[in-house]
């Protein structure tokens, strides 16, 4: 190869890397390459559960039991779809495989379910939603297995969301850490409202800020980190922990950001603008790809690419509880 072209390609290179944003997990500069990948499930009207393949369209349903009052809540662990439905007048929390192609797995009745910190399990507390009161709390594998049961009484009115140390929970007008083996309640977290969680890190607003104010909390050290930028509550950690995805007001109409979670950052996600709708966000950890709904329409960013892009399917009007894997 004539000397000219090795330095056009190596200039190209680097041009990519340079153009490609945020590192990679070594530190080094990260370049985007591939087409948006991975599933994105859903529940719709006629008590539909839905996944489509993100590189082909490809859709599979299942039927499920009827929605809980309470609102249809789904997530994504150990490759599973964990989601509720109401039997026999209780809520009850079922798991899933991605492909829909066996039955549900039972995993039990509660008042409020989230996912482990651990991939692959779920936190149940309680046993039922309508219920003021949570007595009992399992920890459970998607296969059905019990890993951990405990008889207290949650010390609080709800379960936010699980970290490394336990259930984060409401208690007393802010949030603070429950060790349901142990019992122990920590320490107050400096937050009132919380919106996403990965490991030990939970972000959410800061107390007595009317949500002015959001931060990301190490719950293991305490550590905080103020955002740097007015964004709105509900969010996604990035499957690595180094990114929250989060809807932010620019102008008129929404947006997506991207806040570093190291130095409270944010940075508009270009092409993530919505037309009508506040925009929800799921992370696929498979691909590492960013989904960005928008009323019908998807559109996908992967981290150092120069915008999101639209994706071609559509889901249907009455879609609800979006997440991916």
């Amino acid at each position: 190869m004539a000397r000219s072209a090795i330095l056009s390609l190596a200039a190209a290179g680097l041009l990519a890397v340079l153009l490609s944003g945020r590192g990679g997990a070594d530190g080094g500069p990260r370049v985007v390459t591939g087409r948006p990948a991975g599933t994105i499930v859903f529940v719709s009207d006629g008590n539909r559960l839905a996944s489509i393949d993100v590189a082909s369209g490809r859709r599979a349903v299942r039927r499920i039991r009827s929605l809980p009052a309470c609102g249809a809540q789904l997530f994504i662990t150990g490759g599973h779809v964990v989601f509720s439905g109401v039997v026999r007048g209780r809520t009850t929390v079922f798991s899933v495989p991605i492909s829909l192609d066996r039955r549900p797995t039972r995993l039990g009745t509660a008042h409020a379910y989230v996912p482990s910190a651990t991939d692959g399990r779920v936190w149940l507390a309680g046993t039922d939603c309508d219920r003021r009161v949570m007595v009992g709390v399992r920890e459970v594998a998607v296969d059905g297995r019990v890993t951990l049961e405990s008889s207290r009484r949650v010390p609080a009115s709800w379960v936010v969301d699980a970290v490394s140390g336990g259930l984060v929970v409401h208690h007393r007008g802010g949030l603070s850490v429950w060790d349901p083996g142990t019992g122990r309640l920590g320490r107050r977290l400096g937050l009132e409202i919380g919106f996403g969680a990965h490991g030990s890190l939970l972000a959410g607003c800061v107390a007595r800020s009317d949500c002015d104010d959001l931060a990301i909390v190490d719950t293991a050290t305490g550590g905080t980190v103020p955002v740097r930028r007015q964004l709105e509550v509900d969010a996604a950690f990035s499957p690595d922990g180094s990114l929250l995805a989060t809807a932010a007001r620019v102008g008129r109409r929404w947006s997506v950001a991207l806040v570093d979670t190291r130095t409270g950052t944010a940075t508009i996600v270009q092409g993530s603008r919505t037309r009508r709708a506040y925009p929800e966000v799921a992370w696929a950890p498979t691909s590492g790809w960013l989904f960005i709904r928008d009323g019908r329409r998807i559109r996908a960013f992967q981290p150092g690419a120069p915008a999101a892009e639209t994706l071609r399917f559509r889901l249907p009007p009455s879609a609800a509880a979006f997440a991916a894997t």
